[in-house]
């Protein structure tokens, strides 16, 4: 069994994940349903939750902990930690959710179709930085926190690789 503190705005779900035979048995607060996972590409799935099916296409954004899932045609940044990991650092008393990386990667090999910020642009959390098309498709990456844009390491028309840094935070 594996088990994550999930962070959605300011909202955090313990959430239980047990494998079984037939998919997998999500316990979210306490409730626990039947889950069913068909992949239809690199970061899309169908899911089969108790008898409701949901297409969902979820992002990395660069960052370790953090996500952006597409579900019924909604954007929903999703920060994920392991359960014991943030006992720990709520015990000791550290800000809640990933502390802001530095540097910011690319979630997927694209080609930039357009750079928001510059250096020394103030930014916050949410905010549109750099907009990559990958697979035809369109990627707002935001930014994860309130920062200040350090350097910005590419530009309009060039192709990164899933990994590549494309901008640094002060």
């Amino acid at each position: 069994m594996s088990r994550y503190l999930v962070k959605i705005d300011d909202n955090e779900y313990d959430i239980d994940l047990a494998y079984r035979a037939d998919g997998y048995s999500v316990t979210v607060d306490g409730a626990t349903v039947r889950v069913t996972s068909h992949r239809l590409g690199e970061t899309r799935s169908v899911l089969l939750v108790e008898d409701r099916s949901f297409e969902v296409d979820v992002r990395s954004n660069g960052l370790a902990d953090s996500r952006t899932v597409f579900m019924l045609g909604v954007e929903i940044p999703v920060e994920i930690e392991e359960y014991q990991l943030a006992q720990l650092r709520k015990t000791a008393g550290m800000k809640s959710g990933p502390s802001l990386k530095k540097k910011l990667t690319a979630p997927m090999p694209g080609l930039i179709l357009e750079v928001k910020v510059a250096p020394g642009d103030k930014v916050s959390k949410g905010q549109p930085l750099i907009v990559i098309e990958a697979m035809k498709m369109e990627n707002v990456i935001k930014a994860p926190a309130d920062a200040v844009v350090k350097s910005v390491d590419v530009s309009k028309g060039a192709s990164v690789e899933k990994g590549d840094q494309m901008l640094e935070f002060e």
